[in-house]
């Protein structure tokens, strides 16, 4: 599912207000600096993993006819390969 902008600032402006509200955090500049950047955040990462699965598509289209041949599952090579992939990057999915 993909989320608008819109949507992100939604989710990151419920995060900040609860965080708020049960006192978990403090602000040290204006809310819409940290709404801001946490919005930023928020897209730089499903960023990150949109271009994962891409990289991961080309992987599997490269080797298509090796996986047709073998019969292997396709969504769990992709799984699989995704997860190798984020783990040695560094991006939690």
């Amino acid at each position: 599912m993909k989320l608008t902008v819109e949507q992100i600032e939604k989710i990151t402006l419920l995060i900040l207000e609860t965080l708020v509200k049960k006192e978990l955090v403090s602000l040290k500049t204006d809310k819409a600096s940290v709404l801001k950047k946490m919005t930023d955040v928020f897209i730089a990462d499903i960023k990150a993993e949109e271009d994962l699965d891409r990289e991961v598509e080309g992987i599997l289209q490269k080797h298509s006819a090796s996986i047709d041949t073998e019969r292997v599952d396709y969504r769990k090579m992709f799984t699989m390969i995704k997860t190798k992939l984020a783990r040695e990057r560094g991006i939690v999915l």
